[in-house]
């Protein structure tokens, strides 16, 4: 992944700008392991007020070849030219690819010149999303548990380390504790910058672990990189005792991206062979939007059921402490428990989740209007309400709503 270390920095102060560190208001914005503990499907998960996921219509085909294609709105043909049309308005000049599905079927495509459907988009840390599903891969294989103490040998040493008791769970839901610091313009504080770009990128998930805990797991909700390179880490070793990416890439193909027809996705691995999970997959908007409709279906595809029972409410049920902001792995726009608030935009139903990454990269999922918005781009400057504006002006000229 190809971008210079002052723009990564830049701006970036203080909750998440599309997936790293920036001002709530917005987006609000190495070692062995032990083999798991077999647990063939999750603990139940609570599933108050969430919106039913909607099926598949009999009479509209799977995209596992091709999308099926819908009727555009005017309207909406209008709005996606605010962004990727000829005089983009301000803030939204970096945009570079939206597309829409409503019902199974793709309804509007666009692209800034130069880029186009084959075009493969970063993900940041959308990836992190893309680590839930394998996550819920393992569990639901029984390779993996989700609420006993996490495979990592070197939290188990001493009897009373508290690190021993993080699951599973309190990583995808960014609550083990750790004392991992989400910060990219103080390379004096950040663990984000030396995991990724520095001493840890060799080993990322290995130089998360090894890191002290401030707080009992469970206790506190903090957004960390690092967890969910501690997850690639843990699929890595979890597969295969060799220290390459072999086992888990063909993983990754075989029980997730082939069965759902995604076919060119390019994972990124550090040196260990593990999936660096918070940060690093290229995949195109369509591909994209397959994800985030393996998401809308409940985790089956055509049929096969790819995710457990419940991993999708998994995660889209609210983490205590977010605000209304987070899930697991996924970003929501629940109500702040504290304000009654959406957590984005009231002007986005609050059943809305979605995978959210730097400089404007998003797939949007909303179960009650049977909808996937995917954005992708390159705005790493200014304030990111341009964009929150421009995807809620999306949703409404889908739906033909004011």
């Amino acid at each position: 992944m190809s971008m210079d270390l002052s723009t990564k920095r830049k701006k970036l102060s203080s909750v998440l700008y599309l997936g790293m560190t920036l001002s709530l208001g917005a987006w609000a914005t190495a070692c062995a392991l032990t083999p798991a503990h077999a647990e063939s499907e999750p603990a139940p998960i609570p599933t108050l007020a969430l919106t039913a996921l909607p099926a598949q219509a009999a009479d509209v085909l799977w995209p596992t070849q091709t999308w099926p294609r819908g009727a555009t709105p005017l309207k909406l043909e209008q709005t996606l030219q605010t962004a990727l049309g000829p005089t983009p308005h301000a803030g939204l000049e970096n945009v570079r690819a939206t597309l829409v599905v409503q019902k199974g079927k793709i309804i509007a495509e666009a692209y800034k010149q130069g880029f186009s459907a084959t075009t493969q988009f970063p993900s940041w840390s959308m990836a992190k999303s893309v680590t839930h599903a394998l996550m819920g891969i393992l569990v639901r294989d029984g390779q993996l548990a989700l609420n006993k103490p996490a495979p990592i040998d070197i939290w188990q040493r001493a009897s009373n380390d508290l690190r021993a008791e993080i699951t599973l769970n309190h990583l995808l839901r960014m609550q083990s504790g750790l004392a991992f610091e989400e910060v990219y313009d103080d390379p004096t504080k950040s663990h984000a910058l030396p995991m990724l770009f520095g001493i840890g990128r060799l080993n990322t998930g290995g130089y998360a672990a090894s890191l002290p805990i401030t707080y009992a797991p469970g206790t506190h909700w903090s957004y960390s990189s690092g967890t969910s390179n501690i997850l690639g880490w843990i699929m890595r070793r979890t597969l295969s005792t060799d220290r390459n990416a072999q086992a888990s890439h063909a993983f990754m193909e075989q029980a997730l991206l082939a069965p759902i027809g995604i076919r060119n996705a390019v994972p990124e691995f550090d040196r260990s062979g593990s999936f660096i999970g918070s940060s690093y997959i290229h995949m195109t908007a369509q591909d994209w939007a397959r994800f985030g409709l393996l998401y809308l279906r409940n985790g089956v595809w055509d049929g096969q059921k790819i995710l457990p029972d419940q991993w999708v409410n998994h995660a889209r049920t609210l983490t205590d402490g977010s605000d209304g902001q987070y899930g697991a792995h996924f970003w929501l726009n629940a109500l702040n428990p504290e304000t009654g608030k959406a957590a984005l935009s009231d002007r986005i139903p609050t059943d809305a989740f979605m995978a959210r990454g730097y400089g404007g990269q998003v797939t949007l999922i909303v179960p009650s209007l049977d909808m996937i918005v995917v954005m992708l781009g390159a705005t790493y400057d200014g304030s990111p309400e341009p964009l929150i504006t421009y995807m809620a002006d999306v949703i409404a000229a889908a739906t033909g709503t004011p």
